[in-house]
């Protein structure tokens, strides 16, 4: 274990580790991973869940160390320099690795007492500094927030108000190979190839018996005659996500009555939500539609998946003509997360809310996430056209928010959420490393991903704002997450008075 003195200087943990915590005394402790037998014993919150460690095993990601921090910030002077953010907001410490070599990739997960999780990728000058230990080669450095108490003391005069407290952070150390013998090279087209391989196109029945299961209910000639006979029901998932996982949440009962409302013309679209733009889904959709078929529609989606309903309503001349969209906390007006600034902060919260509330098919869309960091990770940012899209200020919703009003209207429920769960008020209120986060959403009310009025206000669409008596807004009081909102009984209530 070292010793930490609050000095600029780096501490070796051992061959290719250094660590530097100008401002903040504490110890760093170098060690390998924990044993699986051991974390199944006794799991504990920097652990995270079974599905992550199964995510991260399907993305081949592996754990190689672990350094256990423990900071306590020194009494300085107001106005001493210590070692802070970009956005000069944060006090951050300095982490450096070995370098795995040209065919291997390195990230550092963080993880907080609270199971908070947040991605680090590797600074871009990766040899800027030495390590202490003579010999250890070249290495990676990492500037990760530092760890911050839950309660901090009463600040003295010219100080700072957290003398005496003490934060804990486990910094997780991941190693992945640079070349998927399947889906190749990590590049521009890594996201691409990896959703063809592993979250491929598709248009499914979705009936009450097969709507959770994988892979089930591949459409037919016949069913595209069927649906044709009356209007159908079709469901648009969010990003990351896939039909069958992000709507598990909609209790069985309301499903089976929404399915009988529509005579069983139940249908859902599976699409690429990482490496294609929502325009992009519907040309591969309607590509599907069997020549001379017209069919009439009503849709609920979520997240991304109501740019690509609107893509699909707002298209003029398209042989699915859609009625009524339901729109469940979807980005109409964009998400500053999926700014390339901040898109790696949408990956710290998701992948956060899923390891704390885990629901329905985690590992899979843990395994999206994990292949976004990879992406980012590598400097690929082209390659997410499909994130890029929610971007406020991207060309996409710069060019997309100029459609009409369609067929009855959109509906829509959005989601203000003020944390009560320890974690995840830790996530928002700043005592982890993302305290910027609000910053990033203007103090304005969202869900952790999609701002509130962004569903529902104007946006410079003909469409929008979608009037009051269309909406449902879910209250801060109620706990609910971008994540969880299906589980939210009102929404089950308002899907069914607007829908049939």
């Amino acid at each position: 274990m070292a010793k930490l003195t609050g000095g600029p200087q780096g501490v070796s943990l051992g061959p290719g580790y250094t660590i530097r915590t100008p401002g903040f005394t504490g110890t760093a402790e170098l060690s390998k991973p924990r044993p699986a037998a051991e974390i199944r014993r006794s799991r504990v919150p920097q652990d995270g869940t079974s599905a992550f460690d199964e995510a991260l095993a399907a993305t081949d990601v592996r754990e190689v160390q672990r350094v256990e921090l423990t900071l306590k910030p020194m009494p300085t002077v107001a106005g001493t320099r210590s070692l802070r953010s970009a956005d000069d907001r944060q006090e951050e410490v300095e982490l450096e690795v070995p370098d795995q070599g040209d065919d291997t990739g390195v990230v550092v997960m963080a993880v907080d007492e609270a199971g908070v999780i947040t991605w680090h990728l590797p600074e871009p000058d990766t040899a800027a500094s030495q390590p202490v230990t003579r010999g250890a080669g070249p290495t990676k450095r990492f500037r990760i927030p530092a760890p911050q108490p839950a309660a901090p003391a009463p600040a003295a005069a010219g100080t700072r108000g957290l003398i005496g407290v003490i934060g804990r952070k486990i910094l997780k150390v991941l190693v992945y190979p640079l070349l998927d013998p399947v889906i190749g090279a990590i590049s521009k087209h890594f996201a691409e190839k990896w959703e063809t391989a592993k979250r491929p196109y598709g248009v499914r029945t979705f009936s009450p018996a097969e709507r959770k299961t994988p892979g089930a209910g591949a459409i037919t000639a016949a069913d595209w005659d069927r649906l044709a006979a009356g209007r159908a029901l079709l469901f648009i998932h969010g990003t990351f996500s896939t039909a069958h996982s992000g709507f598990q949440q909609i209790p069985d009962d309301v499903f089976a009555k929404l399915h009988d409302r529509y005579g069983k013309r139940v249908i859902a679209f599976d699409h690429f939500t990482l490496s294609k733009s929502p325009r992009e889904n519907i040309d591969w959709l309607l590509s599907q539609v069997p020549a001379g078929r017209e069919l009439e529609v009503d849709i609920v989606c979520h997240s991304r998946g109501g740019l690509v309903a609107r893509a699909l309503a707002e298209r003029a001349g398209s042989p699915i003509k859609v009625r009524r969209v339901v729109f469940v906390a979807v980005p109409n007006g964009g998400t500053l997360l999926a700014h390339p600034d901040h898109m790696s902060k949408m990956l710290d919260r998701l992948t956060t809310a899923l390891n704390l509330f885990p629901t329905g098919f985690v590992t899979e869309t843990l395994e999206a996430l994990i292949t976004g960091v990879k992406v980012l990770s590598h400097g690929a940012l082209g390659g997410l056209p499909g994130l890029a899209a929610m971007n406020p200020g991207g060309d996409f919703l710069k060019d997309f928010n100029s459609g009409m009003p369609v067929g009855d209207g959109y509906y829509g429920v959005a989601v203000d959420f003020e944390p009560t769960d320890q974690g995840l008020r830790a996530l928002i209120t700043g005592k982890v490393a993302d305290a910027v986060l609000d910053r990033v959403f203007e103090d304005a009310a969202n869900d952790l991903v999609v701002p509130e009025l962004g569903v529902y206000s104007k946006n410079g669409s003909g469409a929008f704002p979608i009037p009051e008596a269309r909406l449902l807004r879910v209250p801060s009081g109620a706990g609910i997450i971008h994540t969880t909102v299906f589980g939210h009984p009102p929404v089950s209530e308002r899907l069914l008075e607007w829908l049939g």
